[in-house]
């Protein structure tokens, strides 16, 4: 009989639930301890590291951790996407830690194939991935802080204008304070100065992050390259090469669209068809950020150039919504292509060239979710 066995695990920040299961998907092992690399090697160690064919997890934020700790330790790690293992641990009839880490364990040993498994990333990939997330991060904060300033205004008839920099909103601020002290004899400065003061840090945390984005992207010569691409800036251009790591797991170009999500799904039931929105999966942040440049790619004040009038010629035909997808997606494509071909971007290529690109983008934009080529860990 096989003495090979699979270990789950069901990770918590805190605490981490352990199962190790045998060839015939009998619990050999079955443990819960406090989170660390240590106390998972010491556990599973004394079945011998030959015999352990995988440990799994679901991804998340302590997972990253874990599994680089358990790879440097020459342990077969696998990493499960969260939202397809999360159904699935779903159908249990009782869901807890211990039997979450069991089905883990089930799922490496006979499911391995259905489930998706994401990549982990470098640890540069990662930070860029922790920077990115930050900073949208602060700037959902920085609106919803200067909302909250502006809906102390609206209380009492004011308004506060539109800001683009953190001293224009403080002059703004006390301009409309000064204002409701004379009209109305109200005084705002006990509620609106404190909140005044973080607004003002956000925005200048928020531009330290620009400044160090801009020139993390400076120094990686492929990020130089997309950023030739009229719509593409530091912040696409270090999203897409975080997101992307390793241009070599991607066979086709093409298969970009599917891994982030910008190709339609598919549901089809005998002789019926239905082809519906995007997947949108993998990386949303990613996606964004695509959909973002796309956008300004197609503004009449961009550079031309051959996605451009394509991306027209979509709009045209579908509409500006998903032309901005496929555009979007054909970023996507065209940037990995350059990755991977070491060539600079050509506004119009030669038809030798540009053909193919058209029928890919084509091609993508009606096709499927394509090959699995593993989703992202991390942010």
């Amino acid at each position: 009989m096989s003495k090979r066995i699979w270990v789950g695990l069901d990770v918590g920040v805190h605490t981490t639930a352990i199962c190790i299961l045998n060839a015939t998907g009998e619990a050999v092992r079955e443990a819960e301890f406090p989170t660390s690399v240590e106390n998972i090697d010491a556990f599973v160690r004394p079945m011998r590291r030959g015999n352990v064919a995988a440990i799994a997890m679901e991804a998340g934020s302590t997972s990253i951790f874990l599994a680089r700790g358990l790879e440097r330790l020459k342990y077969s790690v696998v990493v499960f996407d969260c939202r397809q293992i999360s159904t699935y641990l779903a159908i249990k009839q009782n869901k807890t830690d211990r039997n979450d880490a069991r089905n883990i364990a089930e799922v490496a040993r006979s499911g391995r194939g259905s489930v998706s498994e994401v990549v982990l990333k470098t640890v540069e990939c990662q930070r860029i991935r922790s920077m990115l997330a930050t900073r949208q991060q602060m700037i959902r904060i920085r609106v919803a802080t200067e909302s909250a300033i502006g809906s102390q205004f609206h209380l009492y008839g004011g308004k506060l204008s539109r800001n683009w920099s953190a001293a224009i909103l403080r002059r703004n601020a006390h301009l409309e304070m000064a204002r409701l002290r004379k009209e109305q004899k109200i005084d705002l400065r006990g509620d609106i100065e404190p909140v005044l003061s973080i607004c003002e840090s956000l925005r200048a945390y928020v531009e330290h992050l620009d400044r160090t984005i801009a020139e993390m992207a400076a120094r990686i010569e492929v990020c130089q390259r997309f950023m030739e691409i009229p719509g593409v800036g530091p912040i696409t251009a270090l999203s897409f090469y975080s997101a992307i790591c390793n241009p070599q797991r991607f066979e086709k170009s093409i298969d970009v669209g599917p891994y982030l999500g910008l190709v339609p799904r598919v549901r089809q039931s005998g002789g019926t068809v239905a082809r519906l929105r995007i997947s949108k999966m993998g990386n949303t942040m990613t996606r964004r950020h695509l959909t973002t440049a796309a956008m300004i790619l197609l503004r009449p004040t961009t550079k031309d150039s051959g996605i451009k009038r394509w991306g027209y010629g979509v709009s045209d035909r579908r509409g500006p919504a998903r032309a901005k997808v496929a555009v979007a997606r054909k970023l996507s494509t065209v940037m990995l292509a350059m990755w991977k071909s070491g060539n600079t971007f050509e506004p119009f290529p030669e038809p030798s060239t540009s053909e193919p690109l058209v029928a890919t983008a084509k091609s993508s934009l009606l096709g499927t979710a394509g090959p699995e080529t593993g989703f992202d860990l991390g942010l």
